[in-house]
């Protein structure tokens, strides 16, 4: 087995019976069955954020990525679970400004808290079960030949946060796409979508694969932060190159076959026969965050 998270999630996946038929299981940001998509997203520090951090940011910042994979697939998000993984230590005035951060994001979005639990840890977890409603769910496997690719928002500000501690809204609020993409699936008709969370080119390379097409993208149409873009150059780093591979964003990349006119979404690309990601006609290998890499 190779040690990658693909890897790791498909040999767990193989190794569990199915007693029952559900309408999608691991494989996608949701489970769904009937008319409910559920996701888990797990942060820990030292991986996830630093405790450098405002505490506030870090609540906001993780339960957004925990709500972002129910807007991934056309769901709304309703209820939650929290699960927290305490060090002994904890100062209580950071642990009331981490709750402050999650409690903002769940009223703007009306997601409500249904249980969870709390352990003692070395370091600081946060977990979050996500429950949301559903009706016709889009997933990474719908992309067709002759789709378009789009994505919302702009690429670059949270690796700009993370990496160069260059602190910017889009890294410390970043809001999940549940508005906008209820506005797509209201007027447009999208045939496979993905939140951008590990980077652009490999959430790409995940509609490649699941839907077993080649996506083609245009690094002049790729919408880059602005914040991120003036840093590239001043400090000489490859613009696009930097943007492509950041993630935690939680923009939507999406196909469509057709032409989306809607404010703040750009057509970065299209979709042909083949596999894997392309650039301006050049194949690329995701450089987006991977949680196990091979020696």
């Amino acid at each position: 087995m190779k040690k990658t998270e693909e890897s790791i999630i498909d040999f767990i996946s193989k190794s569990f019976k199915r007693f029952k038929n559900i309408e999608m299981g691991i494989g996608d940001d949701c489970a769904v069955f009937e008319n409910y998509a559920i996701t888990k997203d797990i942060y820990v520090e030292g991986t996830h954020f630093t405790l450098n951090l405002e505490p506030e940011i870090i609540g906001w910042r993780t339960f957004a990525g925990a709500i972002s994979d129910i807007a991934a697939i056309g769901g709304k998000p309703i209820f939650f679970l929290f699960g927290l993984g305490l060090p002994n230590n904890f100062n209580e005035k950071f642990f009331k400004s981490l709750l402050k951060g999650i409690i903002k994001l769940s009223n703007m979005f009306q997601v409500q808290i249904i249980g969870g639990d709390t352990v003692k840890s070395e370091k600081l977890v946060l977990c979050y079960t996500v429950i949301g409603k559903i009706k016709k769910p889009i997933y990474r496997n719908g992309a067709k030949k002759g789709d378009f690719v789009y994505i919302t928002g702009d690429l670059g500000g949270s690796r700009l946060g993370y990496e160069k501690n260059v602190l910017n809204k889009k890294f410390m609020y970043p809001l999940p796409k549940i508005n906008e993409v209820k506005n797509i699936l209201k007027k447009y008709k999208i045939n496979s979508m993905i939140d951008i969370s590990d980077g652009l080119v490999i959430d790409a390379t995940r509609i490649s694969m699941e839907s077993k097409v080649r996506i083609n993208i245009l690094s002049e149409k790729i919408p880059l932060n602005k914040i991120a873009f003036h840093y590239c150059l001043e400090k000489n780093i490859e613009p696009i190159e930097f943007c492509i591979n950041s993630g935690e964003e939680y923009e939507i990349l999406f196909t469509s076959d057709e032409e989306i006119k809607i404010k703040g979404i750009s057509k970065i690309g299209f979709v042909s026969e083949g596999r894997g990601v392309y650039i301006d006609g050049k194949r690329v290998r995701h450089k987006g965050f991977e949680h196990f890499n091979e020696d």
